[in-house]
């Protein structure tokens, strides 16, 4: 039993100094160095490198290039036709989507079904007017159809 004691004691007070000393090691926050590549200040430019350059000539449009045989344009144009069909379509779509959402509604009336009856013996129907007392409450105790 001693033995079992002091050692649960020996780890736990091994923690408790872990947690209280300061920390060591490589990355430890005790002594922040700061790299050597880093340099700590820039240097002001130079008077002539401060001026701006110069502009530069505008680009000049290059040649045309050869023209393009026929039998190349035709393999080509099919392609181009249903990516043009495609487009046409899905932007027929976005129109009709875009005229639905912004129409406005129509001045028809609204037709609104009549009511049905209410079956007999229903407890959440409404109270028929003639049960109703002279001072406004329904007498829930003696209701009579």
């Amino acid at each position: 039993m001693g033995y079992s004691i002091r050692a649960l004691l020996r780890e736990t007070l091994h923690t408790l100094r872990t947690l209280l000393s300061p920390a060591r090691g490589r990355h430890s926050a005790a002594v922040r160095r700061r790299s050597t590549r880093v340099r700590r200040y820039a240097p002001p430019p130079a008077p002539e490198q401060a001026v701006a350059p110069a502009p530069r000539p505008a680009p000049t449009l290059a040649p045309p290039p050869a023209p393009i045989p026929a039998e190349d344009v035709a393999l080509v144009r099919g392609y181009y036709l249903a990516f043009e069909r495609e487009r046409e379509h899905r932007q027929a779509e976005a129109r009709a989507r875009l005229d639905r959402w912004t129409a406005k509604p129509s001045t028809a009336p609204v037709r609104v079904p009549q009511p049905r009856p209410v079956p007999p013996g229903d407890l959440l129907a409404p109270i028929p007017e003639t049960v109703m007392t002279l001072d406004g409450r329904a007498d829930r105790t003696e209701v009579t159809v």
